[in-house]
């Protein structure tokens, strides 16, 4: 899927950002792998400081999907480190946008996968398996739901309740 340049598609969509259709996350991330650009539908999920349904989502096929990851914020350790990056790279999936960190910096740099993240840690998280799969979360400023697209690059992120073409 060829990515949408953010910058583009903030200026043909006037309306859309107006309305709220079309979203533009702060600019508080990271960018980390391969891919600078990155967008497919969205996957959310709510955790904290757990990553076990992390690991569950990143395990079912990717299809050019984006994981949303909301972890709260929280800068106490990593959500998302490399043998993760790889498993997301092996299936199928765009994008991982984390609100929370990374580990393994080097590990997801080296992955044909777009991760944004805001920031690293080298401590792993919990495993308990709290949380919730497909979940309304919030955002850097934004309600972002299951099933909008997402579209980042090095301009930034949006999110739309409709895929988009310029």
């Amino acid at each position: 899927m060829a990515a949408l340049a953010t910058a583009e598609v903030c200026d043909s969509n006037a309306a859309h950002l107006r309305s709220g259709d079309l979203r533009v996350l702060q600019p508080i991330f990271q960018g980390y792998g391969q891919c600078r650009a990155f967008s497919g539908p969205v996957v959310t999920v709510k955790v904290f400081e757990d990553n076990v349904l992390v690991r569950a989502l990143l395990e079912t096929k990717g299809e050019g999907r984006v994981l949303v990851i909301d972890g709260g914020g929280s800068m106490r350790c990593a959500l998302v480190g490399g043998n993760l990056g790889q498993l997301a790279q092996n299936m199928g999936w765009s994008g991982i946008l984390v609100n929370g960190c990374i580990r393994d910096v080097d590990e997801i740099n080296a992955c044909d996968i777009g991760v944004r993240a805001l920031g690293s840690h080298p401590m792993k998280s919990n495993k308990k398996g709290i949380g919730e799969k497909h979940v309304p979360v919030y955002i850097a400023g934004s309600l972002i739901l299951d099933g909008e697209w997402l579209y980042a690059d090095s301009d930034g992120i949006l999110v739309s309740k409709l895929e988009l073409s310029l």
